[in-house]
């Protein structure tokens, strides 16, 4: 399994337009601060001290494969309600490759420093007590 950075806008669109986030579905979430070894090493803060790297995942509304895995590495920003239900329809991407999400009415939703993510197989996921596990 192969993860996709985002470098660029078009890379943040071809995201946004790879699947229908109005039906697609959270599965579960967690965060922790621990960088892992398939992390972009261009990472720059977005401000504050303190962040996280958080994985979701969701049931995908997608031609592609039925499961998404989206890793937001050093979010300092988001809330409960845009992880449970993710968007990228105002988004933005910075020269620092930092990601930008923000509501309708222009609140920050997400904020982090890198976006990565990879479709994947139902059967690739193994679901534990605290997080998941990817085979």
């Amino acid at each position: 399994m192969t993860w996709i950075k985002i470098d660029t806008a078009s890379d943040l669109e071809l995201l946004n337009q790879s699947n229908c986030w109005d039906d697609s579905t959270t599965l579960k979430f967690y965060a922790s601060n621990k960088d892992y070894d398939y992390f972009p090493p261009d990472r720059a803060a977005v401000g504050g001290f303190f962040s996280f790297n958080i994985h979701l995942l969701l049931e995908a509304c997608s031609a592609d494969k039925p499961i998404l895995e989206l890793v937001f590495i050093g979010a300092d920003w988001t809330n409960l309600q845009y992880l449970s239900s993710p968007h990228f329809f105002n988004s933005r991407i910075d020269k620092l490759k930092r990601v930008y999400i923000e509501s309708s009415n222009g609140d920050t939703e997400m904020r982090c420093s890198r976006l990565i993510y990879r479709y994947m197989e139902e059967n690739e996921i193994h679901f534990s007590s605290r997080h998941f596990l990817v085979t």
